[in-house]
């Protein structure tokens, strides 16, 4: 005689239809299901969920990688030509102007040690530095 577990697991692994089920557990379970209100819920629960699942949409057929590089080397593809729109004269040399001053700022920065202005406590070579560092 079949269990009412059992027949649960029968039903989430096969479904509610009867066709589905193993053939050696089959009769089992379709007389517990006549016997019991229990097993008949169980099996109406089922037949819903089966029922949803038949009307869901099916999913895409996977593609193996090598059959789909097959379909789409088998044609020519078209070649895209892209051509960049070329810039004008006037925007190289505002380039070049920005990079000059952008390195004559940071050599004039770094002649001055503008950073240290107006302090003038602070040591200023890398022997003071190490003198008052307890490092």
């Amino acid at each position: 005689m079949m269990g009412l577990d059992r027949f649960r697991e029968l039903l989430e692994a096969y479904g509610a239809e009867p066709r589905r089920w193993p053939a050696n557990e089959r009769a089992m379970a379709e007389a517990l299901a006549a016997e019991t209100g229990d097993a008949r819920a169980l099996r109406a629960r089922a037949a819903v969920v089966d029922g949803l699942l038949d009307r869901a949409p099916m999913a895409p057929p996977i593609v193996d990688a090598e059959v789909l590089i097959d379909r789409i080397t088998e044609r020519p593809q078209a070649q895209v030509v892209r051509l960049r729109p070329r810039p004008s004269a006037g925007t190289f040399w505002l380039k070049v102007a920005s990079l000059a001053a952008a390195a004559l700022i940071g050599f004039l920065l770094g002649v001055t040690q503008l950073g240290g202005f107006g302090d003038t406590s602070a040591p200023t070579s890398g022997l003071e530095l190490a003198d008052i560092s307890p490092w």
